[in-house]
């Protein structure tokens, strides 16, 4: 009996349409676009990109800039944002839209993620240990137990692999 007789559906019926793109303001958010693109453009051809950038609004999320309004800091992190979507739309020709968030990075991804049905959710992951992640947590981690689909996380550095006895 093929997978097909049994009812469940075949690798090829499962073809992912809506792909979010969550990145942040570490300089790892240019590559997660950039390997989104580069996969939707190989794979889906089909496939709308999201990309979303979450804006911290808590009082510790950011340095202090003296003179900075909230309104100019919202204006620079959607500058920020047109910049990646630029750049996946020259990677990809896929449909690319922008979305701007405030708030906290894992309630906001798994929000979106569920509004636009999101058959897959791209992060990227700065590898924390110890100390940092105990204090900080880890977005793409939250974000991959939590998502309603699959979630690809990508790492800002290749790491050596190790061998398994």
């Amino acid at each position: 009996m093929s997978d097909s007789d049994a009812g469940e559906p075949s690798v090829e019926a499962e073809e992912i349409a809506i792909v979010l793109v969550a990145i942040d303001v570490s300089n790892l958010a240019s590559r997660v676009v950039e390997y989104a693109a580069r996969v939707a453009r190989r794979t889906w051809p089909n496939a709308q990109l999201h990309v979303l950038h979450v804006f911290k609004t808590g009082r510790f999320d950011r340095p202090g800039q003296v003179g900075l309004r909230l309104e100019d800091l919202v204006a620079e992190a959607q500058s920020y944002l047109d910049h990646h979507v630029r750049m996946a739309r020259r990677q990809c020709p896929s449909p690319v839209t922008g979305h701007l968030a405030e708030g906290d990075p894992v309630h906001e991804i798994l929000k979106r993620a569920r509004s636009l049905s999101a058959d897959l959710v791209i992060v990227g992951t700065h590898d924390a240990v110890g100390l940092e992640k105990f204090l900080l947590g880890s977005v793409a981690e939250k974000v991959a137990r939590r998502a309603p689909c699959s979630v690809l996380m990508v790492r800002g550095k290749q790491r050596a692999y190790t061998k398994v006895e």
